[in-house]
């Protein structure tokens, strides 16, 4: 007994932590991967690695199944978090510290491994029919959802593919609403001055690029863009501050790895709006132009090559973000079919639609 006591507890010093990002809770969010970070406890890819599952945010009725879904598959020794949208820091450090008790008392840890013996269910298991492929034989056609709790997936969006192998043949997109309503984090009020404007759009680029290197393999780079949004989120932007935001950006453009990766995933034409044309490669340089746009005076810090793909094309700092979500959703079937699952998970990262920004009425397409 004693020894089983002693390995939780130090199982419990360094817990995988599991983010469930609800619509709305983006704010939830972000305190929780900044503790999780100071604390040094790893992030989950999935239910089965993780020991500490982190709700942020209010999930609606169909949200909600699904996070109970997942809890049933995270194993033993665990934890259960959920966090209001707009939380206090502190009570985010109460409530991780809770976790850390949950995850050491033994006879709490024996009750939930006989919730989970008794109360796992195959219901959902994915079901296959038959169709030809490319090459004109008969393979598995999988009916497999993407999302909604899913590691660096946008909050509330859900998209069922229908999958030959591991290439998307069809996709649908559904959103999930929240419990209730509230306000999209990253939108500036009508009091924002413009740098606190800028800061802010620089703050949400560092987002989306922390959720697109982590799709892509880079978690190293994932961590830095998180602290550097935090940075940014916490403080007005200093000297110091502006050139780790140059220097980041001069890595991630320098990375041949990322760009190979990404030119000609989700490729999109003179149609779609400025900001959404070219592939992902071509989105993922606008957003770094926006981080790097916080201090025009630091481009000279830049190497030739930076220079040269800085000037190609520079839209002022959040310029397209009045693009509808909902046509960027509308986009994604016609950008997913075809692509290699893994391709797909890069395509949505890359858009990074902020459901937030949907008016109430479409939430439910």
């Amino acid at each position: 007994m004693g020894l089983r006591g002693w390995l939780l507890r130090q199982a419990a010093l360094r817990p995988r932590v599991l983010l469930v990002a609800c619509p709305y809770g983006t704010g939830a969010r972000l305190r929780v991967e900044a503790e999780a970070d100071r604390r040094g406890w790893p992030v989950a890819a999935s239910a089965a690695e993780a020991s500490v599952m982190v709700v942020c945010g209010r999930p609606g009725a169909e949200l909600a199944a699904a996070v109970r879904e997942v809890w049933r598959a995270v194993p033993v020794p665990r934890a259960l978090v959920e966090l209001p949208p707009d939380v206090p820091a502190d009570r985010v450090v109460a409530a991780l510290d809770d976790a850390v008790r949950t995850l050491g008392d033994e006879p709490g840890q024996w009750r939930q491994a006989g919730v989970l013996a008794t109360g796992t269910s195959a219901d959902d298991t994915p079901m296959a029919d038959r169709g030809a492929d490319r090459d004109g034989l008969k393979l598995d056609r999988l009916h497999v959802p993407l999302g909604p709790v899913l590691a660096d997936w946008p909050a509330g969006l859900v998209v069922e593919t229908v999958l030959q192998g591991d290439v998307v043949q069809e996709a649908r997109v559904r959103t999930l609403p929240a419990d209730g309503t509230g306000d999209a984090f990253w939108t500036p009020g009508p009091d924002t001055s413009p740098a606190e404007a800028r800061r802010r759009t620089a703050a949400a680029r560092l987002d989306g690029l922390g959720r697109l290197l982590g799709v892509a393999g880079w978690p190293a780079a994932a961590a830095d863009a998180r602290r550097l949004r935090d940075r940014l989120l916490a403080d007005a932007v200093d000297e110091r501050g502006r050139r780790r935001c140059v220097r980041f950006t001069r890595r991630v453009r320098r990375s041949w790895v990322l760009r190979w990766m990404l030119r000609g995933a989700g490729e999109l034409g003179p149609d779609a709006p400025q900001r959404l044309r070219g592939d992902t490669w071509d989105r993922a340089r606008r957003w770094l132009d926006d981080v790097e746009a916080l201090s025009e005076e630091d481009v000279e810090a830049l190497s030739e090559e930076d220079m040269e793909a800085l000037t190609e094309e520079r839209p002022g700092p959040g310029d397209g973000d009045d693009v509808p979500v909902d046509r960027v959703l509308a986009l994604l079937p016609g950008l997913l079919a075809g692509a290699e699952l893994a391709v797909a998970r890069l395509i949505v990262a890359g858009l990074d639609p902020d459901l937030d920004r949907l008016p109430s009425p479409a939430r439910d397409g």
